[in-house]
Protein backbone atom coordinates (compact mmCIF):
# COMPACT_ATOMS: atom_id res chain seq x y z
CA UNK A 1 0.00 0.00 0.00
CA UNK A 2 1.48 3.51 -1.37
CA UNK A 3 0.38 5.11 1.94
CA UNK A 4 -0.87 4.29 5.27
CA UNK A 5 -4.03 5.16 7.16
CA UNK A 6 -3.36 7.90 10.30
CA UNK A 7 -6.17 7.11 12.14
CA UNK A 8 -9.33 5.06 12.61
CA UNK A 9 -13.10 5.43 14.18
CA UNK A 10 -13.06 1.42 15.05
CA UNK A 11 -17.13 2.16 16.69
CA UNK A 12 -19.23 1.35 17.70
CA UNK A 13 -22.01 1.14 15.17
CA UNK A 14 -25.35 3.64 15.93
CA UNK A 15 -23.04 6.15 18.10
CA UNK A 16 -22.47 8.42 16.13
CA UNK A 17 -19.53 7.41 13.79
CA UNK A 18 -21.35 8.10 10.72
CA UNK A 19 -21.78 12.02 11.65
CA UNK A 20 -17.93 12.24 12.91
CA UNK A 21 -16.66 10.94 9.94
CA UNK A 22 -19.12 13.81 8.07
CA UNK A 23 -17.73 16.16 9.98
CA UNK A 24 -13.78 15.48 10.16
CA UNK A 25 -13.94 14.97 6.14
CA UNK A 26 -14.71 18.56 5.86
CA UNK A 27 -11.40 19.22 7.29
CA UNK A 28 -8.80 20.44 5.34
CA UNK A 29 -6.12 18.30 6.55
CA UNK A 30 -8.31 15.12 6.83
CA UNK A 31 -9.29 12.41 4.41
CA UNK A 32 -12.07 10.03 5.28
CA UNK A 33 -12.54 6.82 3.55
CA UNK A 34 -14.88 6.57 0.72
CA UNK A 35 -16.84 5.04 0.85
CA UNK A 36 -17.24 4.76 4.99
CA UNK A 37 -16.40 0.74 5.98
CA UNK A 38 -14.02 -0.88 4.30
CA UNK A 39 -13.42 -3.00 7.20
CA UNK A 40 -10.38 -4.23 5.33
CA UNK A 41 -8.89 -4.95 8.95
CA UNK A 42 -11.77 -7.48 10.58
CA UNK A 43 -10.22 -10.23 9.02
CA UNK A 44 -11.62 -12.30 11.68
CA UNK A 45 -15.31 -11.43 10.62
CA UNK A 46 -15.23 -12.07 7.12
CA UNK A 47 -13.79 -15.56 7.39
CA UNK A 48 -16.43 -15.68 9.67
CA UNK A 49 -19.00 -14.60 7.20
CA UNK A 50 -17.28 -16.90 4.48
CA UNK A 51 -17.92 -19.56 6.59
CA UNK A 52 -21.49 -18.87 6.79
CA UNK A 53 -22.76 -18.15 3.45
CA UNK A 54 -20.65 -21.12 2.27
CA UNK A 55 -18.74 -18.39 -0.17
CA UNK A 56 -17.67 -14.40 -0.44
CA UNK A 57 -21.02 -12.61 -0.23
CA UNK A 58 -19.90 -9.48 2.43
CA UNK A 59 -16.78 -7.90 2.84
CA UNK A 60 -15.84 -6.65 -0.56
CA UNK A 61 -12.01 -5.02 0.34
CA UNK A 62 -9.88 -7.87 0.66
CA UNK A 63 -6.92 -6.51 -1.26
CA UNK A 64 -3.78 -3.62 -0.38
CA UNK A 65 -5.08 -2.28 -3.86
CA UNK A 66 -8.38 -2.31 -3.10
CA UNK A 67 -8.51 -1.18 0.29
CA UNK A 68 -6.06 2.29 -1.38
CA UNK A 69 -9.02 2.70 -4.03
CA UNK A 70 -10.63 3.64 -0.38
CA UNK A 71 -8.03 6.72 -0.50
CA UNK A 72 -7.75 7.66 -4.36
CA UNK A 73 -9.37 10.76 -3.61
CA UNK A 74 -6.98 12.34 -1.16
CA UNK A 75 -4.39 15.22 -1.07
CA UNK A 76 -0.38 15.03 -0.48
CA UNK A 77 -0.06 15.81 3.25
CA UNK A 78 -4.04 15.07 4.70
CA UNK A 79 -4.29 12.32 7.32
CA UNK A 80 -5.92 9.23 5.71
CA UNK A 81 -9.18 7.94 8.16
CA UNK A 82 -10.96 5.12 8.01
CA UNK A 83 -14.05 4.18 9.52
CA UNK A 84 -15.18 1.21 10.25
CA UNK A 85 -17.59 0.11 12.79
CA UNK A 86 -17.05 -3.59 12.97
CA UNK A 87 -13.12 -2.73 14.10
CA UNK A 88 -14.39 -2.63 17.59
CA UNK A 89 -15.78 -5.44 17.69
CA UNK A 90 -13.39 -7.82 15.40
CA UNK A 91 -10.74 -9.71 17.87
CA UNK A 92 -8.81 -8.93 14.90
CA UNK A 93 -8.91 -5.75 13.79
CA UNK A 94 -6.46 -4.33 16.81
CA UNK A 95 -3.86 -6.31 15.94
CA UNK A 96 -3.89 -5.89 12.24
CA UNK A 97 -4.57 -1.93 12.15
CA UNK A 98 -1.11 -1.91 14.37
CA UNK A 99 0.95 -3.98 12.17
CA UNK A 100 -0.28 -1.52 9.24
CA UNK A 101 0.90 1.49 11.51
CA UNK A 102 2.20 1.18 14.79
CA UNK A 103 1.49 5.06 15.08
CA UNK A 104 -2.32 4.90 13.82
CA UNK A 105 -4.83 7.04 15.97
CA UNK A 106 -8.21 4.86 17.50
CA UNK A 107 -11.15 6.57 18.31
CA UNK A 108 -13.81 4.34 19.44
CA UNK A 109 -17.60 6.26 20.32
CA UNK A 110 -19.99 4.39 22.56
CA UNK A 111 -23.08 4.70 22.96
CA UNK A 112 -25.84 3.71 26.21
CA UNK A 113 -25.74 -0.35 25.49
CA UNK A 114 -29.01 -0.37 25.91
CA UNK A 115 -29.93 1.72 23.31
CA UNK A 116 -27.21 0.94 21.21
CA UNK A 117 -28.86 -2.57 21.31
CA UNK A 118 -32.16 -1.41 20.35
CA UNK A 119 -31.24 0.54 17.72
CA UNK A 120 -29.09 -2.13 16.24
CA UNK A 121 -31.70 -4.24 16.20
CA UNK A 122 -33.84 -1.98 14.23
CA UNK A 123 -31.39 -0.77 11.48
CA UNK A 124 -30.69 -5.22 10.72
CA UNK A 125 -34.41 -5.30 10.49
CA UNK A 126 -34.37 -2.48 7.81
CA UNK A 127 -31.51 -3.86 6.09
CA UNK A 128 -33.22 -7.09 6.21
CA UNK A 129 -30.24 -8.90 7.61
CA UNK A 130 -32.41 -9.29 11.04
CA UNK A 131 -35.82 -11.51 10.68
CA UNK A 132 -36.84 -11.40 14.39
CA UNK A 133 -38.85 -8.06 14.55
CA UNK A 134 -39.09 -8.52 18.15
CA UNK A 135 -36.35 -6.94 19.86
CA UNK A 136 -36.81 -8.71 23.29
CA UNK A 137 -37.18 -11.88 20.97
CA UNK A 138 -34.18 -11.19 19.10
CA UNK A 139 -31.88 -10.53 22.42
CA UNK A 140 -33.35 -13.89 23.66
CA UNK A 141 -32.09 -15.82 20.37
CA UNK A 142 -28.64 -15.07 21.62
CA UNK A 143 -27.70 -18.45 23.18
CA UNK A 144 -29.17 -20.41 20.60
CA UNK A 145 -27.66 -18.56 17.84
CA UNK A 146 -24.52 -18.92 19.65
CA UNK A 147 -24.99 -22.65 18.76
CA UNK A 148 -25.90 -21.75 14.79
CA UNK A 149 -29.47 -22.18 15.69
CA UNK A 150 -32.04 -19.33 14.35
CA UNK A 151 -29.53 -16.96 12.60
CA UNK A 152 -31.10 -14.99 10.35
CA UNK A 153 -30.21 -16.22 6.93
CA UNK A 154 -28.95 -12.82 5.20
CA UNK A 155 -26.94 -12.24 8.49
CA UNK A 156 -23.30 -10.25 7.70
CA UNK A 157 -22.06 -12.85 10.06
CA UNK A 158 -23.97 -14.49 12.62
CA UNK A 159 -21.53 -13.01 15.30
CA UNK A 160 -23.31 -9.34 14.68
CA UNK A 161 -26.18 -10.73 15.87
CA UNK A 162 -24.93 -11.50 19.40
CA UNK A 163 -26.48 -8.03 20.83
CA UNK A 164 -24.69 -8.55 24.45
CA UNK A 165 -21.51 -9.55 23.00
CA UNK A 166 -21.96 -6.32 21.01
CA UNK A 167 -22.49 -4.26 24.48
CA UNK A 168 -19.34 -5.69 26.21
CA UNK A 169 -17.94 -2.41 25.50
CA UNK A 170 -14.72 -2.89 27.65
CA UNK A 171 -13.52 -5.72 26.47
CA UNK A 172 -13.60 -4.43 23.00
CA UNK A 173 -11.27 -1.27 24.29
CA UNK A 174 -8.82 -3.40 26.10
CA UNK A 175 -7.28 -4.95 22.88
CA UNK A 176 -7.00 -1.63 21.35
CA UNK A 177 -5.25 -0.51 24.52
CA UNK A 178 -3.01 -3.21 24.83
CA UNK A 179 -1.96 -2.54 21.35
CA UNK A 180 -1.84 0.75 20.41
CA UNK A 181 -1.54 2.47 24.83
CA UNK A 182 -4.47 3.97 26.37
CA UNK A 183 -2.75 7.74 25.16
CA UNK A 184 -3.32 6.89 21.72
CA UNK A 185 -6.98 5.64 21.75
CA UNK A 186 -10.11 8.25 22.62
CA UNK A 187 -13.31 7.17 23.54
CA UNK A 188 -15.98 9.18 23.57
CA UNK A 189 -19.55 8.52 24.47
CA UNK A 190 -21.96 9.80 22.15
CA UNK A 191 -24.23 11.78 24.43
CA UNK A 192 -21.64 14.05 25.88
CA UNK A 193 -20.49 14.60 22.44
CA UNK A 194 -23.96 15.84 20.86
CA UNK A 195 -24.35 17.72 24.63
CA UNK A 196 -21.62 19.92 23.36
CA UNK A 197 -20.56 19.20 20.25
CA UNK A 198 -17.98 22.24 19.66
CA UNK A 199 -15.90 21.27 22.56
CA UNK A 200 -15.84 17.46 22.40
CA UNK A 201 -15.24 17.86 18.26
CA UNK A 202 -11.89 20.68 19.32
CA UNK A 203 -10.57 17.40 21.53
CA UNK A 204 -11.20 15.16 18.46
CA UNK A 205 -9.15 17.62 16.56
CA UNK A 206 -6.43 18.01 19.17
CA UNK A 207 -5.94 14.22 19.60
CA UNK A 208 -5.46 14.10 16.10
CA UNK A 209 -2.59 17.22 15.97
CA UNK A 210 -5.16 18.83 13.38
CA UNK A 211 -5.78 22.71 13.12
CA UNK A 212 -8.96 23.24 15.76
CA UNK A 213 -10.31 26.41 14.03
CA UNK A 214 -12.17 24.71 11.73
CA UNK A 215 -15.49 23.84 12.91
CA UNK A 216 -18.08 22.05 10.71
CA UNK A 217 -21.76 22.92 10.69
CA UNK A 218 -22.94 20.50 13.21
CA UNK A 219 -26.55 18.51 12.25
CA UNK A 220 -28.40 15.45 12.21
CA UNK A 221 -26.80 12.83 9.71
CA UNK A 222 -29.12 10.10 10.90
CA UNK A 223 -32.91 9.95 11.81
CA UNK A 224 -34.74 6.96 12.68
CA UNK A 225 -36.16 5.60 9.35
CA UNK A 226 -38.76 2.59 8.71
CA UNK A 227 -39.38 0.92 4.94
CA UNK A 228 -42.05 2.40 3.29
CA UNK A 229 -42.74 -0.94 1.42
CA UNK A 230 -41.22 -4.03 3.29
CA UNK A 231 -41.08 -6.44 0.07
CA UNK A 232 -39.43 -3.64 -1.55
CA UNK A 233 -36.95 -2.84 0.77
CA UNK A 234 -36.06 -6.42 0.96
CA UNK A 235 -35.12 -7.27 -2.72
CA UNK A 236 -33.15 -3.74 -2.86
CA UNK A 237 -30.74 -5.41 0.04
CA UNK A 238 -30.33 -8.38 -1.86
CA UNK A 239 -26.45 -8.79 -1.11
CA UNK A 240 -25.60 -10.24 -5.05
CA UNK A 241 -27.64 -7.06 -6.41
CA UNK A 242 -25.78 -4.82 -4.68
CA UNK A 243 -22.37 -6.64 -5.62
CA UNK A 244 -22.63 -6.39 -8.95
CA UNK A 245 -23.45 -2.77 -8.96
CA UNK A 246 -20.65 -1.83 -7.04
CA UNK A 247 -18.70 -3.38 -9.51
CA UNK A 248 -20.34 -1.39 -12.48
CA UNK A 249 -19.92 2.09 -10.30
CA UNK A 250 -17.46 4.12 -8.95
CA UNK A 251 -17.29 4.19 -5.31
CA UNK A 252 -18.48 7.59 -5.30
CA UNK A 253 -21.20 6.85 -7.66
CA UNK A 254 -22.24 3.36 -5.84
CA UNK A 255 -22.52 5.58 -2.59
CA UNK A 256 -24.35 8.21 -4.37
CA UNK A 257 -26.53 5.89 -5.49
CA UNK A 258 -27.57 3.97 -2.32
CA UNK A 259 -28.09 7.20 -0.42
CA UNK A 260 -30.88 8.71 -3.06
CA UNK A 261 -32.15 4.36 -2.85
CA UNK A 262 -32.41 4.71 0.51
CA UNK A 263 -34.51 8.13 0.52
CA UNK A 264 -36.62 6.34 -1.86
CA UNK A 265 -37.13 2.81 0.15
CA UNK A 266 -37.26 4.35 3.92
CA UNK A 267 -39.16 7.16 5.67
CA UNK A 268 -38.59 8.51 8.96
CA UNK A 269 -40.45 7.79 11.84
CA UNK A 270 -40.68 8.51 15.72
CA UNK A 271 -37.85 6.65 17.67
CA UNK A 272 -39.43 3.26 18.88
CA UNK A 273 -39.81 3.31 22.72
CA UNK A 274 -37.81 0.44 24.09
CA UNK A 275 -40.21 -1.19 26.86
CA UNK A 276 -39.59 0.35 30.40
CA UNK A 277 -38.87 -3.18 31.86
CA UNK A 278 -36.99 -4.72 29.50
CA UNK A 279 -34.60 -1.41 29.60
CA UNK A 280 -34.80 -2.19 33.03
CA UNK A 281 -33.43 -5.66 33.34
CA UNK A 282 -31.03 -4.97 30.86
CA UNK A 283 -29.72 -1.84 32.62
CA UNK A 284 -29.17 -3.99 35.60
CA UNK A 285 -27.82 -6.94 33.37
CA UNK A 286 -25.53 -4.37 32.12
CA UNK A 287 -24.80 -2.23 35.20
CA UNK A 288 -21.41 -3.78 36.03
CA UNK A 289 -20.15 -3.92 32.61
CA UNK A 290 -20.64 -0.25 32.52
CA UNK A 291 -18.99 -0.17 35.91
CA UNK A 292 -15.84 -1.88 34.48
CA UNK A 293 -15.79 0.22 31.23
CA UNK A 294 -15.56 3.67 33.86
CA UNK A 295 -12.79 2.15 35.69
CA UNK A 296 -10.79 1.19 32.51
CA UNK A 297 -11.12 4.21 30.45
CA UNK A 298 -11.37 6.42 33.65
CA UNK A 299 -14.78 8.15 32.69
CA UNK A 300 -18.00 8.29 34.50
CA UNK A 301 -20.36 6.19 32.13
CA UNK A 302 -22.44 5.07 35.04
CA UNK A 303 -23.17 9.08 35.52
CA UNK A 304 -23.32 9.73 32.02
CA UNK A 305 -26.27 7.12 31.20
CA UNK A 306 -27.76 6.66 34.55
CA UNK A 307 -26.20 3.39 35.22
CA UNK A 308 -25.80 4.41 39.12
CA UNK A 309 -26.94 2.30 41.82
CA UNK A 310 -30.58 3.37 42.94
Amino acid sequence: MACKIDFVIAGQPKSGTTALAHFLSEHPEICMSYPKEPSYFATDLREESDQFHGKQRYYGVRTPEKYEEHFKHCQPGQLRGDASTCYSYSQAAAGHIYQHNPKAKIIIMLRNPVDFMHSLHTQYVNETVENETDFQTAISLESSRKKGKNVPPRARCPSYHFYRERARYSKHIQRFYDQFGKENVMVIANEEFKKNNETAYKEILRFLGVREDVIPDFQSVHNSKKPRISWLNKIAHTMWLKNVAFKLMSPTLYTNLQKQADKLLLKEQSKGELDPEVRKRLTEELRPEVRELSRLTNQDFAAIWGFEEN
